[in-house]
């Protein structure tokens, strides 16, 4: 059975590997760098063959290895963990969250379109503005940058092309200071210096 999530109008359930894969991972830690990538690259295959939307999504704590330094390395693991509960409790079974290199987690959505992944990342980043963590008795409240897109058509080869635009949008709203969702569309509609509005 799988948890109910934020979109609506979603098409479809998910396939029957993933579901199991994701079903498994609720009682779990999150999924490796690997396992992850491996997780995205099947779903990506089911998307192009089977015709539906995939999203892909890209989660960060804003300037992490600056608060790391000035509160340690359990800063981390809170994180980690905090953000693990979070999405696992307001998303579906059938999405997958693992962890990427750099302390960025990837969320895949199967079956979930373009505008349906800017409202879990929108939902999810506005859950995380109420995030407070504890660390040796100091009480945090980090921010995070969200970079998302989806890839619903057969022009898009390759599933590591989605990832890389997922994380060009995280990237783009880091550098401008952070604590922002941002599609890769917007992105590219954006003028350079960030002074434009998609």
């Amino acid at each position: 059975m799988t948890r109910p999530g934020f979109r609506k109008g979603r098409t479809g359930g998910s396939g029957g590997a993933a579901a199991s894969d994701a079903d498994a991972f609720l009682g779990t830690a999150l999924f490796s760098q690997a396992q992850i990538l491996h997780l995205m690259k099947t779903e990506f295959a089911r998307s192009r063959r089977y015709g539906h939307p995939v999203g892909c999504l890209l989660i960060a704590v804003d300037r992490l290895a600056q608060l790391v330094d000035l509160h340690g390395g359990a800063l981390r693991t809170e994180l980690r963990s905090a953000i693990g509960k979070m999405v696992r409790e307001r998303t579906r079974g059938a999405d997958l969250l693992g962890v990427l290199a750099e302390d960025r987690y990837l969320l895949v959505l199967p079956h979930t379109s373009l505008a349906q992944t800017r409202i879990v990342a929108e939902r999810l980043h506005q859950l995380f503005a109420g995030l407070e963590v504890a660390v040796d008795g100091r009480v945090l409240a980090p921010t995070a940058s969200i970079g998302f897109t989806a890839s619903g058509d057969a022009e898009t080869m390759f599933f590591d092309t989605i990832v890389a635009q997922a994380e060009a949008a995280l990237e783009w709203s880091e550098r401008r200071g952070g604590n922002a969702v941002v599609s890769f569309g917007e992105t590219q509609l954006r003028a350079p210096d960030g002074g434009g509005e998609a």
